[in-house]
């Protein structure tokens, strides 16, 4: 395993992400609670700071996981590029079938949180493709990776389909699961990151 201390090894920009997306969550759900917590409170001009503070989080992990996938792939075997390329044919075909039948079949108005959820997976899994390919995550580290990344895109997704179906404070309760779900799964990849196993 190469240290996490050598810098052109990917893994602080990966660390880094996933860092920034754990404080993303963190902002995202303190505004979510400020602007739409169903007590009849009038939304306070704070919350706005807080989404911009979700907004540039997110942004910045995103940015920094991708600097990361690109480093790794420079220390990887050629058949990674192919796979993580895989990863991220599929994240875009599953995304436009999730979006043709949510909106279709299922009458679910779209809204930004697909998209979403649908980028959070395809960016960790490619993510995790790179690790593995570079020899930095092992087929059990690897495997359980996956494994959180789906449990935490059906939870979304379940929740995404939920939320337009609910009264108003079971859909406020189920509008704050995915966002905790996924800051608490970012926080487990960095983990992972860190354990180098």
């Amino acid at each position: 395993m190469t240290p996490l201390r050598d810098l052109a090894n990917g893994l602080p920009a990966v660390l880094g992400g996933q860092i920034l997306l754990v404080a993303c969550s963190v902002f995202y759900l303190i505004w979510w609670t400020v602007v739409f917590a169903p007590d009849g409170r009038t939304p306070r001009p704070s919350g706005a700071l807080f989404l911009a503070g979700a907004a540039f989080a997110g942004l910045g992990g995103l940015v920094l996981l991708v600097a990361g996938i690109v480093t790794l792939l420079g220390r990887a075997p050629a058949s990674t590029a192919l796979t993580v390329g895989g990863v991220l044919v599929g994240g875009i075909l599953a995304g436009a079938a999730l979006i043709a039948l949510t909106a279709g079949p299922l009458q679910r108005p779209l809204t930004s949180e697909l998209p979403l959820i649908v980028t959070w997976a395809t960016v960790q899994l490619a993510t995790c493709a790179a690790l593995a390919g570079a020899g930095h995550l092992a087929a059990p580290a690897a495997s359980g990776w996956i494994a959180i990344v789906l449990v935490a895109t059906l939870i979304g997704l379940a929740c995404y389909l939920a939320y337009y179906r609910l009264d108003p404070v079971p859909s406020y309760w189920v509008g704050m699961v995915p966002l905790a779900v996924d800051g608490l799964a970012a926080g487990a990849f960095g983990v992972l990151v860190l354990a180098g196993r």
